[in-house]
């Protein structure tokens, strides 16, 4: 098929050599790697983007919720405290009132007892620190 000693010939590399620089081949060599990079650069892109589409946004979005959340529930607990110390003062204005109107009515009916797990929301000042 091929003489043996073809391979081994100097004119014979020499020709390979001249036929791929004159023939476009080291151009081609060139343009296939430089095409592989933009491939890889091209799957890196829409690998990010799929990423960012499948896992980012909704971890953004479920970030943004739970924080609608917290500012919603930090409003109702302002409206909880603010309901608290109107609820306090009110007491403290109907006890002095008692005492006025009719001087025995506390002690025959005592101001109840604030429970332990209340104290803290309802009367902080009283905590020892």
């Amino acid at each position: 098929m091929f003489p043996p000693d073809l391979f081994s010939s100097t004119e014979f590399w020499t020709a390979v050599i001249v036929a791929l620089l004159g023939g476009g081949g080291v151009g081609a060599i060139i343009g296939e790697i430089s095409s592989r990079r933009k491939d890889t650069a091209q799957i890196a892109a829409q690998a990010c983007d799929i990423l960012t589409d499948s896992v980012i946004k909704p971890l953004r979005e479920q970030v943004d919720s739970q924080e609608r959340q917290i500012r919603h529930l930090e409003r109702q607990q302002e409206k909880y405290f603010a309901l608290a110390a109107y609820t306090r003062s009110l007491f403290h204005w109907l006890q002095q009132f008692c005492e006025i109107v009719e001087p025995g009515f506390l002690r025959r009916h005592p101001k109840p007892h604030l429970p332990d797990e209340l104290r803290a929301d309802v009367v902080p000042e009283t905590l020892e620190d």
